[in-house]
């Protein structure tokens, strides 16, 4: 049984959309980044967007698009995700009481001590899995359980540029300030987001990232 589906999303693009069982180790999880990746290398395509459980992506006028449709298919078994070289980022936090942060909400509620919340969130190692929300917000996998808890019930009305917030079984960071209803934990100086760079966006989907409680670039 293939554990991808692939079909058009019209007639000029195509979605990969990874089954139930897919995703079940470390190596299924790295093989859509693989993909986005084998996908880039051609110049068929305009755009290659990954998102939670798929990747989809568009093909420029006057390409074939079920014969992709097909490559895709006949290739996924043959990924190769041991090439793959993410880029690493090290992001400083500053976790100490600032306007709008929730680090002493969240503790309460998960029966943590500040410190723990802290540790536990600068201590793992996190994966760009897709951007969204806004531009350069980028889902970050890899959120220790201990961490995980739902979306704020009233979301904020400003949520400050920079904010390292957590929800659900997420980490992110606010490129801009903005409306949102993630926990709060600490704020960084770094820029996410910048439309007048080549790359526009610090993070890419299968970047790691880390972050350190303390000031340092990024």
């Amino acid at each position: 049984m293939s554990d991808i589906q692939c079909y058009l999303l019209g007639e000029n693009a195509l979605v990969v959309e990874l089954t139930a069982h897919s995703k079940s180790d470390n190596k299924e999880a790295q093989k859509p980044f693989a993909l986005q990746q084998w996908l880039a290398k051609s110049s068929d395509f305009i755009d290659i967007v990954p998102a939670e459980r798929s990747v989809t992506a568009y093909l420029k006028p006057g390409c074939d698009s079920k014969a992709w449709q097909a490559a895709i298919l006949e290739h996924w078994p043959d990924l190769e995700v041991g090439e793959l070289e993410p880029n690493q980022h090290t992001i400083a936090v500053d976790y100490s009481d600032q306007p709008g942060s929730d680090l002493t909400t969240v503790a309460a509620e998960l029966g943590l001590s500040e410190q723990e919340v802290i540790a536990l969130h600068s201590g793992a190692e996190y994966q760009v899995q897709f951007i969204g929300f806004l531009p350069g917000f980028a889902y970050l996998s890899g959120l220790p359980s201990q961490l995980q808890l739902p979306r704020k019930t009233t979301p904020a009305t400003k949520v400050a540029k920079g904010s390292v917030a957590i929800a659900g079984a997420y980490s992110a960071i606010y490129p801009t300030e903005s409306p949102g209803g993630w926990h709060v934990l600490g704020i960084t100086h770094c820029d996410l987001f910048d439309p007048h760079s080549d790359s526009v966006s610090l993070l890419q989907p299968g970047d790691k990232v880390r972050f350190i409680a303390k000031e340092q670039s990024c």
